[in-house]
């Protein structure tokens, strides 16, 4: 009796998947049987309460739906005014040191006029 070794999808010898199956002691091709199921022992009263009161806790209702949709909202419009108050604020400085850059810059040119009017001759304004 020939043995032939089955071929993978790539030609490579090896098992085949579920689809091939195996043969017995007769040769004959005996088809997977599908997964195993996990034979669940008796278990203690414990575990049976146990199991019942997540089966109760998994089940219950999460809670209304506009509820988190209300929270989301606020979330968004508050987050949105402080963005615009820190860009406020960012202009805010901004405008001051602009401010501030033409008061140095009316005071130098303020110091300079009166330099000028004593070197004509004009006097000084109090």
């Amino acid at each position: 009796m020939e043995s032939t070794v089955p071929t993978t999808a790539n030609g490579a010898a090896g098992p085949q998947s579920d689809a091939a199956g195996t043969t017995d002691a007769n040769g004959d091709t005996v088809g997977w049987a599908g997964p195993s199921r996990a034979v669940k022992s008796p278990g203690s009263t414990a575990e049976a309460r146990l199991d019942e009161r997540l089966g109760r806790v998994l089940r219950q209702k999460r809670g209304p739906d506009a509820v988190i949709a209300g929270v989301l909202c606020a979330a968004l419009v508050f987050g949105l005014i402080g963005l615009a108050v820190h860009f406020l604020w960012i202009v805010a400085i901004i405008i001051m040191a602009l401010g501030l850059g033409y008061t140095v810059s009316n005071s130098r040119r303020d110091r300079i006029d009166v330099i000028n009017q004593q070197a004509e001759g004009h006097p000084r304004l109090r």
